[in-house]
């Protein structure tokens, strides 16, 4: 299952989530942090905010659009924004080969948001599971496009990237209630 929204955001809120990239604080990161790296140079090198709260205007206007365009009600959600550079990815040993990966089980669907390019290579490429070695499915990125999965959907991002810096805003959602109280069960016990 894949959803494309094109023309996500109004106007106004795309400038707004424009000025976030240009002003929040990133940290270096990678991908995908469900592994552990030494020196994230040897992984899908990153930079990205803290997660966007509740309050946030961005968090705040993603749940009203995305009810909007889905009819989804979204329980719990994670988001946050970030940036690829391509310098750094062309010395990461990822770089042309990343491996896909799923995203965490406490939630429903998972998906991003481009900001800066139109390309498939600067898209996601889905795959039928962790073995495939050709993608299903490559979606293109465009600006302002919103697509969105199944969480346990094998996926990873187009690796030839055709823009110095890739502007994304990844999203994890928790649509069914059963989900959420086992999140809520596991947020008792660790910090997810």
């Amino acid at each position: 299952m894949i959803n494309v929204i094109d023309n996500f955001y109004r106007n106004a809120h795309l400038g707004i989530m424009a000025l976030k990239f240009l002003n929040l604080p990133f940290q270096a990161t990678w991908q995908s942090n469900q592994q552990y790296f030494h020196d994230r140079m040897k992984a899908y090198p990153c930079w990205e905010t803290f997660y966007l709260e509740k309050e946030d205007t961005g968090q705040k206007v993603f749940k009203e659009l995305f009810k909007r365009e889905t009819n989804i009600d979204i329980l719990h959600m994670i988001t946050f924004l970030r940036k690829i550079k391509l310098s750094e990815l062309k010395q990461s040993p990822s770089y042309g080969q990343h491996r896909q990966h799923v995203d965490p089980q406490y939630y429903n669907l998972a998906g991003l948001v481009y900001f800066n390019s139109n390309s498939l290579e600067d898209g996601t490429k889905l795959y039928s599971d962790s073995h495939s070695f050709e993608p299903t499915l490559i979606v293109g990125s465009k600006v302002n496009r919103c697509i969105f999965y199944r969480a346990d959907t094998w996926h990873c991002p187009g690796m030839k990237q055709e823009v110095e810096e890739r502007w994304v805003q990844p999203f994890m959602l928790i649509t069914q209630q059963e989900t959420y109280n086992k999140y809520l069960e596991h947020k008792k016990t660790k910090d997810v």
